[in-house]
Formats: C-alpha cells, sequence, structure tokens
C-alpha cells in the first residue's frame, strides 16, 4: 500500500471537530510540568546533560511547577542519556521539597512488574509520596533484547501489568511463576507512603486508547502526533465521556500534554535560537521513527531518500513554529496555553531539552515564568465560557470585554514526522 509523504506528516484533510470545555478552564487554571524527552546535543558530555536536568528540576521545585516527567529509553542517541527513570529520580529527590516525580514513561512489558515496584516504593518513601507512574508498551524492536518474547503482544502485556502493579502498590500478594514454572507468591517491601498509586497511560493516536484509559480510571499523557490541537479536543471528549460511563467523576481525570517550549523576549529571538537545533532534533527522531518502522516491517519507511526526509524536517519544523508548540514571546505562549485549556488539557508538559543552547534555555526560564504565573488560582483567562457555553459540545470564545464569537479552526495543521 502506498503513503504519500502528506499521509506521514498527518497534513492530509481532516474533519472539523467540536470540542468540550476543559475542566482546567472551569477551575480557572492549568497546572505546568517539566518532560525530558531527548537531549540529542553532541557538543556536551552527558555529565552535563544531566546537570542541565538537574538545575531545570530546581526551577521547577521552586517555581510551582507540579511535575518533571522522566522517560525511559534505550539503544539511540535520541533520549540515550535515559535508560533507568528511577535512578535519576532516587539522585534528585533528596534535593527537591514538593516537585512530583513522573515516568513518562516506562516500558512496562520490558520489566517485571514487582521490580518496579520495588523501585519506585523506594522513591516513595524517599520523597515523602511525591512519585507518579504512566506507563507505555513501548516502541522500539531493539529494546526488546530485555524481554524478546513480548514484542508481538506488547499491548496486551503493558494492560494485564498495569493491573499487576497496582496490586502489588496496594500491599496486595501476587503470584508470579518462579524456578521451573512453581508460583510463588510475593508482597513488594519497602511499602510506599500513598496507598494508591497515580497512574498515566501514555497514548497518541488511537481513540481507542483514550476510551480505555477512560474506563479503567488511568490520567493520560498525550502529545500532537500528526494531529492538531483541535483534533486533539475530540480524544479528549472521549476519554471524559468513558469515565463517565464507567461510573467515574470526568472532570478528575487529568489530561497532560507535552509541548515543546521556549519563551524569550520575542517570537524573532526564540526562532534564531532554535531553528537549527529543533530541526536537528526532529532529525534524530525521525532516524529512530524511521528505524522502528522498518523493524516493524514497514519497508516503505527505509526507502526514503535524503531529500524526502529533509522535506518532513522542513514540514515539522514550520508546523512547530506555528501551531504545535509554545514559542516566542510570553503572550504568543499564552495563546496555545489557552487553546490547550479550551481542548480539555488540564496538564502542559514543557519540553525544553530539544538541543538548545543551555545558556539560552536558562536566560528563558524567567519568561516562562511570567507564563505559568497567569495561570495561577486567581489568573483569568483571555476569555472565558458562559453557561451555555459549558453545557454545549462546541465552545464559543468570549473575551473579558467585547463581543461573543465562534471559533472555527481546522484541524489541518498537524505537521508530524511519524513514519508508522
Amino acid at each position: 500500500m502506498s503513503v504519500s509523504v502528506a499521509d506521514l506528516l498527518g497534513v492530509a484533510m481532516k474533519p472539523k471537530l467540536s470540542v468540550t470545555v476543559s475542566p482546567a478552564l472551569e477551575r480557572g487554571r492549568v497546572a505546568f510540568s517539566f518532560l525530558f524527552f531527548s537531549d540529542v546535543r553532541k557538543d556536551v558530555d552527558d555529565a552535563a546533560k544531566y546537570a542541565f536536568l538537574r538545575d531545570l528540576t530546581f526551577f521547577a521545585d521552586r517555581e510551582g511547577f507540579e511535575a518533571v516527567y522522566l522517560p525511559e529509553r534505550h539503544f539511540h542517541e535520541f533520549g540515550s542519556i535515559h535508560a533507568n527513570s528511577a535512578v535519576v529520580a532516587a539522585s534528585l529527590i533528596p534535593q527537591t521539597k514538593r516537585v512530583r516525580f513522573r515516568t513518562a514513561g516506562i516500558s512496562l512489558p520490558l520489566h517485571h512488574p514487582a521490580e518496579v515496584v520495588e523501585w519506585w516504593a523506594m522513591n516513595d518513601v524517599l520523597s515523602g509520596g511525591r512519585v507518579d507512574l504512566g506507563f507505555g508498551s513501548g516502541w522500539n524492536k531493539a529494546d526488546f533484547i530485555f524481554a524478546p518474547g513480548n514484542f508481538e503482544e506488547r499491548r496486551r502485556i503493558c494492560g494485564e501489568r498495569i493491573l499487576l502493579v497496582q496490586k502489588l502498590w496496594r500491599g496486595e500478594t501476587v503470584s508470579f511463576p518462579g524456578p521451573g514454572g512453581e508460583p510463588v507468591s510475593v508482597t513488594v517491601f519497602p511499602r510506599p507512603l500513598q496507598k494508591e498509586l497515580n497512574v498515566w497511560l501514555l497514548v497518541t493516536q488511537n481513540d481507542e486508547a483514550f476510551v480505555h484509559a477512560g474506563r479503567q480510571g488511568f490520567n493520560i499523557f498525550t502529545m500532537l502526533y500528526g494531529i492538531s490541537l483541535e483534533a486533539m479536543g475530540r480524544k479528549i471528549a472521549h476519554y471524559r465521556t468513558a469515565r463517565a460511563e464507567a461510573g467515574l467523576d470526568p472532570a478528575k481525570g487529568v489530561v497532560s500534554l507535552m509541548l515543546h517550549t521556549m519563551i524569550n523576549r520575542d517570537r524573532a529571538v526564540v526562532e534564531r535560537a532554535i531553528e537549527q537545533p529543533l530541526k536537528e532534533y526532529i532529525r534524530s527522531s525521525l532516524n529512530a521513527h524511521t528505524r522502528a518502522a522498518v523493524d516493524a516491517g514497514h519497508e516503505m519507511a527505509g526507502s526514503m531518500g535524503d531529500a524526502e526526509k529533509l522535506r518532513m524536517v522542513d514540514y515539522a519544523y514550520q508546523r512547530y513554529c506555528r501551531t504545535g508548540a509554545i514559542l516566542g514571546s510570553v503572550d504568543d505562549g499564552c495563546r496555545v496555553v489557552d487553546e490547550a485549556i479550551r481542548v480539555g488539557v488540564d496538564e502542559i508538559c514543557c519540553l525544553v531539552d530539544f538541543g538548545v543552547d543551555y545558556a539560552f534555555v536558562k536566560e528563558s526560564l524567567p519568561y516562562l515564568r511570567a507564563l505559568t504565573s497567569r495561570y495561577n488560582s486567581t489568573y483569568s483567562p483571555a476569555w472565558i465560557p458562559t453557561k451555555r457555553e459549558k453545557k454545549s459540545k462546541t465552545c464559543c470564545i468570549r473575551p473579558r470585554y467585547g463581543r461573543c464569537w465562534c471559533l472555527d479552526v481546522r484541524a489541518d495543521a498537524g505537521l508530524w514526522l511519524c513514519v508508522k
């Protein structure tokens, strides 16, 4: 089956979508966190990368950020410093006071559930109960040298093991196969401080995954994976509906959205600083996804020439700058954050480790602080929903001053580099 570049990049025309009003908007606020994901810089050593991660974690702890998200990645320069999130968290926990530590996420088919609970129960105790866990099924075939038999059924295994992790976290005794297949019943120690584990599920494009997360009562970690914010709103609506149908409060499920973030004096300053490193970041990610697609049997992905890859990189960069990231001045960033709130997002996970010079990132932090301060409990966004609009499936924009108008946003802005 042939696939066009437009399909690969997610730029084929899509239907217009309606969205529900976000519980975050009704509360008048949204949470902010940092996500560490990739750092592909080749001009600094790994020790400097860990020091950068530490400095941003200190900023998050000091400035009232909700959490820092730590990934799990293996065997590729794209994120290679994040081989074990539990180890990274253990190094940072004693140096922080309030920020939470979340995984985004643990590739659960690679690990025994009891091992995961042991690691993170220790961190829960050390942090005073500041641990949450996000899980994913994994996607890079090479990662499965840790569990070669689990690749084909990784999604099913992930779902089953999340439930086992939850049981072990609560202190329940669970039986596992031991030597010779003999069952062994285990209870995990040390006991975590939190009686219930807050769980995030990593989901992107699949509507059924959003529905599944809602039914299970999980929170969601997601990203604009070839779609616009408007399209994300429909997926979030599926999630909220699924929670309600399962007898759960739809407003209590947390939707956490990753957005590349860089705020400074104005857009021109930001674009000069990020263009080359962001394009290199996209190129490295594209190579990783291409390799994974080839490993999964999509031969077409391996046949892309350099010119086509360059085109994809350029398109993806323009997409980030236009609609897919928090870039530019504080006001530029607020427009994106307000739109994210409008479509149902509760938490913005700011990704800043995409290759930009560390000095520039740190210089930009006061501007980021100025942006996040607008969304504390006393901040009123530039528009608010009327009672009628809260009940409606569509959302109108009502400025604090001036007339009301309906927003007609086309969901055709989602350029992406995915080759799967």
